[in-house]
């Protein structure tokens, strides 16, 4: 890549850092404190505005300690600040109030609009899916685990992520145990819902209910059809047999009604290559669950990619149905740049508000890059795309750079404000250290 274009892109880098840092600055901080129930003191000591950016500039950090958070906050406010004023901080009500940091903060960033092509009739096109990560057994009250056949109970963390695809915007996220599955989660998403979006979600979302409720509020899905689900002819009202009006290599493209609710959906069905379709049959009859034991119908559906949505033919016609789902993958890529590059498997879990605070943080940097992702998208050449999980690596490995362009320090000065706090032993008079004890077992 030439010099100018690497330059233009540390630019732009540092551009939407200080865009990050203004529009922080101009967030009504204490309207959302209200908003989510948390509240501070008055800011007598520590302005409201420094304590939420030593916070975001921390995020990109691997371990976030008490002793750590409230170093960098008294660094950020330029007074004294001490673990036990951060303890007091924590609790359920600030998991509420980072989250609305984190969505209000970025959803105002958005960047030019990318509607075109088969998005064109859609005003914002939102993604929306969990990622699990296991957690130690202590914190299996506050985040509840799957349980084995011995009924010993595991502690996991889900994290719930819902986004706008077309304007790089972050609209929900949340935090809860592993026992609140998918299907829990699938109506949360009705309060976010507007005229006019469209929903693309995979088969753990799949609720008819809430199919039923977007269509009321004139908004649009995509799903991946439950081969177990029953379907009714729309005039008649009589069961339709799938598997009896599918016939190799062809496609099907109709209205029917979904379930005992009879939800009325559009359900497409695209042949997929006969490779992939022995793939998909050799898997299902693998699964070492018996309960899963395929059909023969279900492993002859196996050769298609069907999906139910509410979208017309005059919007999308059957072929595009594929080549749009696709696009969920980008969820699971933003995932993996989160947990392989940017530290949100590094949790601090001596505690459930530890764990909160420390999840919460550093999501606030994930979202950063996700979103800095987007606008160097904008800068680059014609020849060049970025790559999330590229630039997370890179920006994982800079976290230093990271918070000093947050803080308005240089990186020598936050190098020297470190080596200063955070470099040598703490005085204990009950014990000596390695060279202490090495200058005294010194014959000379």
């Amino acid at each position: 890549m030439s010099t100018p274009l690497c330059s233009t892109l540390r630019r732009n880098l540092q551009s939407q850092l200080q865009h990050l840092h203004s529009h922080l600055q101009q967030t009504d901080l204490d309207s959302l404190a209200r908003q989510s129930r948390f509240r501070l003191r008055a800011p007598r000591k520590v302005p409201f505005l420094q304590w939420v950016l030593a916070l975001v500039a921390l995020a990109a950090e691997t371990t976030l300690s008490l002793e750590r958070v409230a170093a960098v906050i008294a660094l950020a406010a330029g007074t004294p600040y001490s673990k036990q004023a951060l303890h007091q901080r924590l609790g359920p009500k600030l998991e509420g109030f980072l989250a609305q940091i984190a969505t209000t903060l970025f959803s105002r960033l958005a960047l030019p609009t990318q509607n075109q092509g088969w998005f064109k009739s859609f005003r914002r096109v939102l993604l929306h899916d969990s990622t699990v990560e296991p957690l130690p057994e202590h914190l299996a009250s506050a985040f509840p685990g799957p349980a084995n056949h011995r009924k010993r109970r595991y502690a996991s963390l889900k994290l719930q992520f819902v986004c706008d695809l077309l304007n790089s915007q972050v609209l929900h996220v949340g935090l809860s145990g592993f026992t609140r599955n998918d299907q829990a989660a699938s109506p949360d998403i009705l309060c976010l819902l507007q005229p006019g979006d469209l929903l693309i979600r995979d088969l753990g979302y799949f609720v008819l209910k809430v199919f039923q409720q977007i269509d009321l509020l004139g908004a649009f899905f995509l799903s991946r059809y439950r081969h177990d689900v029953c379907l009714f002819d729309p005039g008649t009202g009589q069961p339709i047999d799938l598997a009896g009006l599918l016939r190799p290599g062809q496609s099907f493209d109709q209205e029917v009604l979904l379930g005992k609710d009879k939800v009325r959906v559009r359900l497409v069905a695209q042949p997929v290559a006969q490779a992939l379709g022995d793939e998909r049959r050799r898997k299902a009859k693998s699964n070492r669950d018996r309960r899963l034991n395929p059909s023969k119908r279900k492993l002859y559906l196996l050769g298609w990619n069907i999906f139910v949505t509410n979208v017309p033919r005059s919007v999308w016609p059957a072929k595009a149905l594929q080549p749009i789902y696709r696009l969920r993958w980008r969820i699971e890529i933003i995932f993996k740049a989160w947990k392989s590059h940017l530290g949100l498997r590094q949790l601090n879990c001596r505690s459930a508000s530890l764990l909160r605070l420390s999840v919460l943080t550093k999501l606030l940097f994930c979202i950063a890059v996700y979103r800095l992702c987007d606008a160097l998208e904008w800068t680059r050449s014609a020849s060049h795309h970025v790559s999330l999980l590229r630039l997370a690596r890179i920006l994982g490995q800079c976290a230093c750079w990271f918070a000093a362009q947050l803080l308005g320090l240089s990186v020598t000065r936050w190098l020297q404000w470190h080596l200063q706090h955070h470099l040598f032993y703490e005085r204990r008079k009950d014990r000596s250290n390695f060279y202490e004890l090495l200058s005294e077992n010194n014959p000379h």
